[in-house]
């Protein structure tokens, strides 16, 4: 709920999106000019030192303006969303630059990172889903050397993990096709979760335990479902950052590239999307990455087969350009969303 009066709002807006565009504090005269206030600088002033007071903006310097803190931001972004409005033609052209990635999986979300880092200007980011989130369609097991076996794993959506295990064994391809359709007969229509859970179901059983080719089966798939290194992230444009005058710092600058390089970290912040309905902004320390507390992420769950399996989206300076960044990400989701849908109902 909104505690600010019409014209103070007004007034905070005007402030952020003049910050936003200059980067230097901003002054009650140059408010004053703007054509949807019409009020004295002296009135501007008055309500300046109310939202000052309010904790929306802050004063860096006794003679300086003021500058957005982050409740400003937040109130900012939030009239935002509330004015979303989606734009067709936008629309086509982003389609057009995702689609010419080709059908596979990982090229759609690394080209889609890639398109919103070159038309936001930030870093873009696409990160997969838990795996176990997936539907179980097929593992493959491949004789690959003397004492290599190479496990595919398929689901439904095309997800693809591989794995290399030691073959102790000796064990034919003939033998590893017998273990792989004893596991697609076990593991249909289970998600990849409930899958590994049958198997240490099935392993704890007497049948188990004197049938050894089906121990094997059983064990070697329970290699593949306990993966845990599995997922993916692509990151685009980290390097357009350093036109950034937040990051002329090297200390802040270098926190912020090895935030990028810890796969870990990021993973967390966009699994928070996943639940979530529609677009998402996370401004300074709402994300809960101290090292990156000088830039805000604004990321859109991805869902196909009522699956969330992927989250999108950029990460800039808090001084970013949300007017134009927020509208891109919620165009490119929605369209990435349409493209995975399609790529789902082709490889069921």
């Amino acid at each position: 709920m909104r505690v600010l009066e019409y014209r103070s709002e007004r007034i905070l807006e005007a402030i952020v999106a003049q910050y936003i565009a200059t980067g230097e504090p901003v002054g009650s005269r140059v408010v004053s000019r703007r054509e949807s206030i019409s009020l004295s600088a002296a009135s501007v002033r008055n309500v300046m030192s109310d939202l000052t007071e309010m904790g929306y903006i802050a004063q860096p310097h006794v003679s300086a303006g003021r500058v957005p803190t982050d409740r400003g931001y937040r109130f900012y972004v939030d009239m935002l969303l509330s004015r979303l409005i989606y734009d067709e033609t936008e629309h086509e052209s982003i389609e057009t630059r995702i689609r010419a990635a080709g059908l596979d999986l990982r090229d759609l979300l690394r080209q889609s990172s890639s398109v919103l880092a070159g038309l936001s200007r930030q870093a873009g980011v696409v990160s997969s889903t838990p795996p176990q989130e997936l539907t179980f369609k097929t593992i493959e097991f491949i004789k690959v050397a003397d004492d290599r076996i190479l496990v595919v794993l398929v689901a439904t959506s095309g997800f693809v993990q591989n794995k290399m295990i030691l073959d102790e064994d000796g064990l034919d391809q003939q033998t590893l096709e017998s273990y792989g359709r004893m596991l697609d007969d076990m593991l249909k229509h289970l998600d990849l979760r409930q899958a590994k859970e049958r198997i240490e179901q099935e392993l704890a059983t007497e049948k188990a335990r004197f049938d050894a080719m089906l121990a094997n089966a059983l064990r070697m798939g329970h290699t593949i479902l306990s993966q845990d290194d599995s997922r993916e992230i692509f990151i685009e444009g980290q390097t357009n950052i350093l036109n950034e005058p937040e990051f002329a710092e090297v200390e802040k600058l270098k926190a912020v590239l090895l935030t990028f390089e810890e796969k870990s970290k990021l993973l967390k912040i966009l699994d928070k999307t996943l639940d979530a309905e529609g677009i998402q902004v996370f401004i300074g320390a709402e994300h809960g990455l101290n090292e990156i507390e000088s830039c805000s992420i604004i990321a859109y769950p991805i869902r196909a087969a009522d699956v969330a399996w992927a989250s999108i989206g950029v990460i800039g300076p808090k001084r970013m350009d949300y007017h134009k960044v927020v509208p891109l990400v919620d165009t490119t989701a929605r369209i990435l969303t349409q493209l995975l849908k399609k790529y789902v109902e082709n490889d069921a």
